[in-house]
C-alpha cells in the first residue's frame, strides 16, 4: 500500500495496523471455535446484544463482575478474539500482564499507568496493545471492548 502524500508514514502504518487488528477482532460467535470460515459481528451485537447470548460468561473482574464472550479461537487455542464489558476496575499488575492483548474500545475509557509513570488513556474508537509482562495499573469506571489475544503458551 503506497504511503499517502498527506499522511506521515507512522500514522499510515498505525492506521493499517489498526485496520488489520480490527478486522481480526470482528468475528462472529456463530463461527466460534472454527477457523474454516470468515466470521462477523453485526452492528446490533457490537452495540451490546452479543452479551445476551447464552455463551456469554460472567467473570470476576476487579471489584465486580464482567461479561466476556469468546467469538473466535484458533484450533491450537493460541489466538482468540471476543468482546468484554466491565464496570469499575482498579487493578495493579505487579507480576506482569498475563497475555499479549490488543484492545479496541467501543464505550468508556481505560487509564493504563506503567510502572515508569507513563500514562495512556484509551477511549472509544481508540486502541492499545498490552504486552505480556507489562507492569502497571489499570483504572476504569467501565468500558466495552473488542479484544484480541495471542498467548503462545495457551493450550486447546
Amino acid at each position: 500500500m503506497p504511503m499517502s502524500p498527506t499522511m506521515p508514514m507512522s500514522l499510515t502504518m498505525t492506521r493499517k495496523a489498526l485496520l488489520v487488528a480490527a478486522a481480526c477482532a470482528l468475528v462472529s460467535p456463530l463461527a466460534a471455535l472454527a477457523d474454516e470460515h470468515p466470521a462477523y459481528i453485526p452492528k446490533a451485537d457490537v452495540q451490546g446484544a452479543i452479551f445476551k447470548r447464552p455463551e456469554t460468561k460472567k467473570v470476576k473482574d476487579g471489584d465486580g463482575t464482567a461479561l466476556d464472550i469468546t467469538a473466535f479461537a484458533s484450533k491450537d487455542g493460541k489466538f482468540t478474539t471476543g468482546m468484554y464489558q466491565a464496570g469499575s476496575e482498579h487493578e495493579e499488575y505487579k507480576d506482569g500482564y498475563e497475555v499479549n492483548e490488543y484492545i479496541y474500545l467501543i464505550k468508556g475509557s481505560i487509564k493504563l499507568t506503567s510502572t515508569d509513570g507513563t500514562v495512556i488513556v484509551v477511549g472509544p474508537g481508540e486502541a492499545a496493545t498490552i504486552a505480556k509482562g507489562w507492569k502497571g495499573r489499570w483504572d476504569t469506571d467501565g468500558y466495552t471492548k473488542f479484544w484480541v489475544i495471542y498467548d503462545p503458551a495457551a493450550k486447546k
